[in-house]
């Protein structure tokens, strides 16, 4: 293993073990309310819903979300996102996105792990291990080629940032693209990050990160995100799976898979 990965997985690592212990703390706190988990429901504090906070007691559960995919159904709140996404190379962007999800599931769940693939729409307060929200960047300036990745703004897990830069590193290497190098705004809050905002979110338990695979409007990504859409894939499963290998270890076995 290189030695950056290394680094990367020993702070996953470190940053699990103080989501254990609090935890455990938390765990102690009989005052609760309920909120949803996918079909879970888990306990939380009445007082502040997140303080007394508890994974749930269920297999490793990772969600992966097809950006735009089902963009029409938006809910209400995010009308806005009913009309947006890219288009290159003859593709829809979401024609792309659910591509490479349905291809980075298959190898998540070859490795034991539940995945479920989402729409545009999030189910309120939806909670899962990990989540990964999967894009393709677009621009009038084809010359414009690269990947980039953010963690949430504001990141209750503190686990976010290590996987992104965990993440970066491995699509990198399975792609071969080059990073692009700005980090937007919109990206670091994106909208399934905002429970403040918007009830269509995700619980702010859930370690979450967004990707930009490539430029659908490059012709050099194109040859990945479109014509070797399994490199992709792979680039993003193997942070996927090194990740849930670290949660296995503060878990109880009947969580594990």
């Amino acid at each position: 293993m290189k030695p950056a990965a290394s680094a990367l997985i020993a702070a996953l690592i470190l940053s699990l073990g103080a989501f254990s212990a609090r935890d455990r703390a938390s765990s102690m706190d009989p005052v609760s309310a309920r909120v949803t988990a996918g079909d879970d429901v888990v306990s939380v504090s009445a007082a502040d819903e997140y303080v007394a906070w508890t994974r749930p007691d269920v297999p490793i559960r990772v969600a992966l979300q097809a950006g735009h995919w089902k963009a029409h159904e938006a809910p209400d709140e995010q009308r806005r996102l009913r009309a947006n996404g890219t288009r290159g190379g003859g593709k829809a962007e979401w024609e792309v996105n659910l591509d490479i999800a349905k291809l980075t599931a298959t190898l998540v769940e070859e490795a034991g792990y539940e995945v479920e693939i989402l729409p545009t729409t999030i189910p309120p307060g939806y909670w899962a291990d990990l989540f990964v929200s999967i894009h393709a960047d677009g621009n009038t300036n084809t010359s414009l080629s690269g990947y980039r990745a953010a963690a949430p703004r504001r990141d209750r897990t503190g686990r976010a940032e290590p996987f992104k830069d965990l993440l970066m590193q491995t699509y990198g290497a399975a792609t071969g693209l080059p990073v692009y190098p700005t980090v937007t705004r919109r990206m670091t809050s994106y909208y399934a990050f905002n429970s403040r905002r918007y009830d269509h979110a995700l619980h702010p338990e859930t370690v979450g990160v967004i990707l930009e695979t490539g430029f659908l409007t490059s012709a050099r990504d194109r040859r990945i995100i479109i014509g070797a859409q399994d490199r992709a894939a792979r680039g993003i499963a193997d942070a996927v799976i090194t990740y849930l290998q670290t949660i296995d270890t503060v878990l109880p076995p009947q969580a594990r898979p």
